[in-house]
């Protein structure tokens, strides 16, 4: 079996810089991985789960109490009495069983959110890799048009060439904003889904490992 800090270095290496998709706050993710632990909601519902059931005795208590007209059986005289009941199980063990069980799927849940979580910070990482290319390209743009308006001005281009270098630089601009839009939204969704009440911080973090 693969012990779970192992497995979070296989989970890290996948967010390893690469050409296709660098993630230059990477350094964050074992933050982000603490930080979701913590509060994700449905993490928290299973701890406490978890820690209701270790509470749970093993042995159970029934105390009776009455009164009687006729004589007791300890006294011999008429009076209130009162009974004591203890269950003690020998050989039950499906309380601890259950623990274990609670125990079992609470990791089991934990390591499937850190491989979901990094998953999805890796196709933030795709994501924002698109919008500096689209940046690159919109910079691109704005430079021929720029040289274009220095030709046109200087009488070597006709005015009507600086139609083609404007649109495709506003073609550019739109496509980046798009894109930087869509990255931001989805930070906030990962962020909202992961992190539950502590959204804000984790947004913080994706948003520093994203940018």
């Amino acid at each position: 079996m693969i012990r779970r800090p192992a497995i979070l270095a296989l989970l890290l290496a996948a967010l390893a810089p690469s050409a296709a998709a660098e993630c230059p706050g990477a350094d964050r993710l074992t933050e982000a991985l603490r930080l979701v632990e913590r509060s994700n909601p449905v993490l928290r519902a299973e701890r406490a789960t978890a820690a209701e059931q270790r509470r749970q005795r093993d042995w159970s208590a029934e105390v009776s109490v009455g009164y009687s007209i006729t004589e007791t059986l300890e006294t011999g005289a008429a009076g209130p009495n009162a009974r004591l009941n203890i269950r003690i199980p020998l050989f039950d063990r499906s309380a601890k069983l259950e623990q274990a069980k609670d125990a079992a799927a609470l990791t089991a849940s934990t390591d499937a959110l850190r491989a979901a979580l990094i998953a999805d910070i890796q196709a933030l990482c795709e994501q924002a890799h698109q919008v500096r290319a689209l940046e690159r390209r919109r910079e691109f743009t704005q430079d021929r048009l720029s040289y274009r308006q220095e030709r046109v001005d200087q009488g070597l281009d006709p005015a009507g060439s600086l139609w083609s270098e404007a649109e495709a630089m506003q073609t550019a601009s739109h496509e980046a904003q798009r894109a930087a839009a869509n990255l931001a939204a989805a930070r906030l969704a990962l962020a909202r889904e992961y992190a539950g009440q502590q959204w804000q911080r984790l947004q913080t973090l994706l948003e520093a490992m994203t940018q």
